[in-house]
């Protein structure tokens, strides 16, 4: 007996960014199962519950939908980001909210922390030209070079190249939240210790 599968229901009038949505997410899901490799238009429209044609009315072609996927898992590290500077004032605890903030986002989300970071898993065309003010994934990286420049301007930190440190303390936490993951049976020493050592170093804190 051959089953056939009920259609996806049709999205009513105004509901085309939930749609929008759906193709994303399921993107996003092949990736995280598959790699770049497993994800096609037509993969991305089983997933998703729709024709492959409809996803033309929401993305160009399969870089544009890959695009996105990125810029979602950028904005919700940059919403643990946010999240890790409430409440604090003091320009030094913001640093280091941001930066734990960092690493929990690593730890509870390893799957979109790959696809931000595992070019293997996605192949995008270069972004020329770009600086860190308009390149994918600004917002959360202005996190680390305000904190530190604030760091600076309130006479916590002896750091004059805030840029270039901030991206020496974006490759130190990369670097920790990758050996934490792949060698989580090292005896690690509490993770704010290790942080904070890192925090303290690299952005120069007095």
């Amino acid at each position: 007996m051959t089953v056939v599968k009920s259609p996806r229901t049709r999205n009513r009038r105004g509901e085309g960014a939930r749609l929008r949505e759906e193709i994303v997410a399921a993107a996003a899901r092949l990736i995280e199962e598959g790699g770049q490799h497993a994800v096609s238009l037509r993969a991305i429209a089983r997933r998703a519950g729709i024709t492959a044609p409809s996803i033309y009315a929401h993305f160009e072609d399969l870089d544009e939908v890959l695009k996105a996927v990125v810029a979602n898992a950028f904005e919700a590290l940059t919403d643990y980001l946010r999240r890790g500077v409430e409440g604090h004032t003091d320009p030094v605890a913001q640093l280091r909210g941001t930066c734990h903030a960092y690493l929990a986002f690593g730890h509870d989300h390893p799957e979109q922390y790959a696809i931000l970071f595992t070019r293997n898993n996605i192949e995008l065309p270069p972004e020329v030209d770009k600086t860190v003010d308009d390149m994918l994934g600004a917002e959360a990286f202005s996190f680390l070079i305000d904190g530190i420049r604030e760091c600076v301007a309130a006479g916590h930190s002896d750091s004059t190249q805030p840029q270039e440190d901030a991206t020496a303390l974006w490759v130190a936490l990369h670097g920790y939240v990758g050996l934490r993951t792949a060698i989580p049976d090292f005896p690690w020493p509490p993770d704010e210790v290790v942080l904070d050592k890192l925090i303290d170093r690299i952005a120069m804190l007095t």
